[in-house]
Parts: C-alpha cells; structure tokens; sequence
C-alpha cells in the first residue's frame, strides 16, 4: 500500500468533519440573511439575546410548526429572546420577489422574523446540505447550546423550554 492510498482516508475524515453541522458548544459563524421587506440580521445581531433559530429549505417552512407555536408561547412578551427563521432561498432566481412577499406572509402567520438566505452562504458556513430542516437555541455569548436536524419531536419540547426560563 502506497503513502497516497493510506493518505485518502485521514483527508475524507476531515473534509467530512468541517462539514458537519453545528452542534452544541459550536460557536456560530458570521453571516448575514435579509428578510421579505429588506431588514438585514447578522450573528451580531444576536449576541446578548438567547436566540431561537429555525433554518429551513423554503419548501420546508411549516414543518416545525408546533414547535413554533409552542415557543411562541413561551417568548411572547420576554426581553432578551430573539426567535427567527432563515428560509433557504438561494435557488429563487427570477422569483425573488415572489418569495420576498412569502417571507413577509410567513412572518405574519408565525410571528417569528422570517429571512431568505439569497444566497445559500449562511447555509454552506453552517453546513447544511439541501432541503436543510435545522433548529438551534444560541445562548448569549453566541455558542449553540441545543442543536436538531429535522423534525423536532414534541417529546423535546420541555427540553427546548428549559433554554428559554
């Protein structure tokens, strides 16, 4: 067995594991999302808050929905939480403007600030592949302190809770 085929293994395992997606201890990356009616949010945007972010494929929105809902809940009226979503919504081309009115509907139906990421970058820096479905509580010196890809099962929801009291 030559250098290079032993080689190939250790340079796999490292690509795949810049890859992965954030978790918890992670400190979140710079980025920067606009919203439906051109309110720009970047990571500093988040620091001294406990931030409650949704990134999903923009076919995705209503997945979490009872997790929205119950988060609503717990937020509504409290300093110091900022809950968004940051819909992926870099392959909208000629349909900007359609899908920046999306936005602002799906921010009025939620109550939650929804923002496209136009152009994919928040999605690639935080690793998520396409048709990306991701939810993180992001304490407030800007680290990930709960991480879910997919569907968040109601059986977490008191787990997600305790973040927030």
């Amino acid at each position: 067995m030559n250098c290079k085929s032993l080689l190939m293994p250790i340079v796999f395992l490292a690509a795949v594991t810049a890859l992965s997606a954030l978790q918890t201890g992670d400190e979140v990356p710079g980025f920067s999302v606009v919203s439906g009616n051109g309110k720009i949010l970047i990571r500093e945007d988040l620091r001294g808050k406990t931030a409650i972010l949704f990134y999903e494929d923009r076919s995705r929105l209503d997945e979490n929905q009872e997790l929205k809902d119950y988060i609503k809940g717990l937020s509504d009226g409290r300093d110091g939480i900022l809950s968004v979503v940051v819909a992926d919504c870099s392959d909208v081309g000629l349909f900007k403007k359609i899908w920046e009115d999306r936005l602002i509907d799906h921010s009025r139906k939620t109550g939650f600030s929804v923002y496209g990421d136009w152009n994919g970058r928040m999605g690639k820096s935080f690793a998520y592949g396409d048709d990306a479905l991701a939810f993180l509580i992001i304490d407030t010196t800007g680290r990930v302190v709960y991480s879910n890809s997919g569907p968040v099962s109601s059986s977490e929801f008191g787990r997600i809770g305790e973040f927030l009291h």
